[in-house]
């Protein structure tokens, strides 16, 4: 019986060591601009990613706003450049979620992943969730 505690304590120690802890970088990309936009078209290819983005932003997608979002899913491994392929990184990607307006950047939030693309992903929606929430309380 103690035997199996013990097994049970050593699998937990491992499994907690391994969650990813990156910081999840935000940013309105002009600092006079903070507020939300009115309206959002999502470029966003998975059907999936798009509704849970929508859901998100609060927004329906809107194909004739000037306002677009674009989710970007890097994985370095995809990079050809000898020079990062033989130095490493201490990530194997990131998550990216910009708004442009036009071809300039409005707002965009980043994170870095090791192995867990989805929990990436997830810190990216939390961070939205909460930034977006704040800046849309009247003052």
């Amino acid at each position: 019986m103690r035997r199996s505690y013990t097994l049970l304590a050593l699998l937990a120690f491992f499994s907690a060591g391994c969650e990813e802890k990156y910081p999840t970088y935000a940013a309105f990309c002009d600092q006079n601009k903070t507020q939300p936009p009115s309206c959002l078209h999502y470029a966003v290819l998975g059907v999936k990613d798009k509704k849970r983005l929508e859901s998100l932003f609060g927004l329906q997608d809107e194909e004739a706003c000037p306002y677009r979002v674009e989710l970007t899913r890097y994985h370095i491994g995809l990079c050809d450049n000898p020079i990062v392929k033989s130095v490493g990184s201490d990530f194997n990607g990131y998550v990216r979620l910009e708004i442009k307006k036009g071809f300039k950047c409005y707002y965009k939030i980043q994170s870095d992943f090791k192995n867990d693309e989805n929990a990436a992903f997830e810190r990216v929606a939390k961070k939205l969730e909460k930034e977006w929430s704040l800046q849309n309380i009247p003052n």
